[in-house]
Order: structure tokens, then sequence, then C-alpha cells
């Protein structure tokens, strides 16, 4: 596959448990029945969105500013503990460039075991 927008839906769709073909065939019923305009693409994007529409709690897949959120610490500090914490809940497809995606549950999780700790480490001497 060497068209770069196919091979990201790809990607997004192995990260999501489904296939490509499964994809393609969601994106083929909805180029059925949207406007003829609409880029492949577009119709890529739109099959992602159905495919998660149909089993949300499969593929519910957060960025960084919401697992943030559920934190309840800043962005930039989420991304550092992502790099620095071996226990840090993996990226669902750490390859692309477009995103951080994690599974909400496992930013749950994670969230109830961290052991939390305020303030700056201390300096070494």
């Amino acid at each position: 596959m060497h068209d770069p927008i196919q091979q990201a839906a790809a990607d997004v769709a192995r990260a999501l448990g489904t296939t490509f073909d499964e994809l393609t065939d969601i994106a083929d019923i909805l180029d059925d029945h949207l406007r003829a305009d609409r880029s492949e693409g577009e119709i890529l994007l739109l099959a992602l969105g159905e495919l998660t529409r149909r089993e949300p709690e499969r593929h519910d897949l957060i960025g960084a500013a919401e697992a943030a959120e559920i934190l309840g610490i800043s962005r930039s500090r989420l991304l550092l503990l992502a790099e620095k914490k071996p226990d840090f809940p993996p990226q669902r497809y750490p390859h692309l460039a477009a995103a951080k995606l994690w599974r909400r549950q496992d930013i749950i999780a994670f969230n109830r075991t961290w052991d939390r700790r305020v303030g700056r480490p201390p300096k070494r001497s």
C-alpha cells in the first residue's frame, strides 16, 4: 500500500482491532450514500468514525488532551509520563505522526494505581 492516506487508515483500523478490508467495506457503503464530491480520504475517515460508533467500548481511543484530563495533569506532563514512566500504558499505534492515542480504559486503570508524587523530585548531588 503506497498511498499515505490508505496506509494511515489501515494503521488506525488495525489499532481499532479491525482490518483494512472491513474498513473499506464500510467506506464503500458510505460512498454509495454520500455526495460524489467526497475524497477517498474523507470517506475513509467517515468509515473509521462509523467503526468506532458501532462498538464504542472496543474502540474507545483518546488523545493526549483527554488522557491528561482524566489524570488531572497538563498535556505536557502526560507526554513526559508516557515517555519516562515504564508502567504508563502503551500508545495504541505509536508509529503514526498525527497523534498519540491510548485506550481510555488503560488510562483509567493507570490512574487508579499511579503512585502520584506532588512536587519536583529532590535534586541529586
